[in-house]
């Protein structure tokens, strides 16, 4: 039976200075029984660290050091309204130095939505620790989506409209069987994460040169939601074709919150990318 999201600790944070002004709220757990194994989870555009509380529970469970952070202005990280300050090498750096403190012999990244791009942006920047293999969830070989439309808009006025942006997000991501209830807790947490930043994220936002990852030979494996309104499935495959070395699953009855809607699956995806060294071929 799966665990209900409000049967799970929250994973909170200690708000550190990863680089000079940029102050982010993380959270580092030692492992247990396999404390040399680190597992770094980056969540997406709009997300916040707790969102990863299934799969840090259960990695927990099984003896891992885990290190979760809220991006810069989400969750309880700076939020600052300069809009430079969330320019895409500036995000970049953050998780440069993150990995770099507090990687280990063993090194494994999940990731999901706008968080990919980041981590494959990182990885291309060469982080001075070993990464064995990544985990991305609702990615794309392209950007997603603009920064023109609504976001062009100040943002107090997106703020005024937060109802109905919310409105518009709920439909996209989620898929129609989607607990309500979790639905609403999650909507509940966005309320944190201003508008400000939303709209600086969407103009800065870059995503990695597709000819540049070609030369990104470790193992990837990447899941998609069959009704994921916001990074299409078909955008996740193209990426799994392309990248030298990755697998593609797609989680029917799925949206764009895989790691909420189906927290097993993520698991499972988890366990057979670290069983494997070598993944050679794309899976149907």
């Amino acid at each position: 039976m799966t665990t209900q999201f409000d049967d799970l600790p929250l994973i909170r944070g200690q708000r550190l200075e990863i680089r000079p002004n940029r102050h982010l709220s993380l959270t580092h757990h030692v492992g247990t029984t396999q404390p040399d194994t680190v597992v770094f989870f980056c969540h997406g555009a709009g997300g916040n660290k707790d969102q990863w509380r299934h799969q840090w529970q259960a990695l927990k469970t099984e003896g891992y050091s885990l290190v979760a952070w809220d991006l810069l202005g989400h969750g309880e990280s700076a939020k600052p309204h300069n809009a430079d300050a969330y320019a895409w090498p500036e995000l970049v750096a953050d998780y440069l130095q993150i990995l770099n403190r507090y990687g280990g012999p063993r090194n494994l990244i999940v990731a999901h939505s706008f968080g990919t791009g980041l981590t494959l942006s990182t990885l291309l920047a060469k982080p001075a620790i070993p990464i064995e293999a990544a985990l991305l969830l609702g990615t794309q070989l392209n950007r997603p989506g603009k920064s023109g439309g609504l976001m062009r808009l100040p943002a107090w006025i997106l703020e005024w409209l937060r109802p109905l942006l919310a409105k518009g997000f709920r439909q996209a991501a989620w898929n129609a069987k989607a607990d309500p209830a979790l639905v609403a807790y999650e909507e509940k947490l966005t309320e944190h994460n201003p508008l400000h930043m939303f709209k600086a994220l969407m103009k800065n936002a870059q995503w990695p040169d597709s000819n540049a990852l070609l030369t990104l030979t470790l193992p990837v494996s990447v899941q998609a939601g069959d009704s994921d309104g916001l990074t299409p499935a078909s955008g996740g495959e193209a990426l799994a074709r392309h990248l030298p070395n990755a697998t593609f699953q797609l989680l029917p009855e799925c949206g764009h919150q895989l790691m909420l809607e189906k927290p097993e699956d993520v698991l499972a995806a988890f366990h057979r990318l670290t069983a494997k060294p070598t993944v050679t071929a794309l899976s149907e």
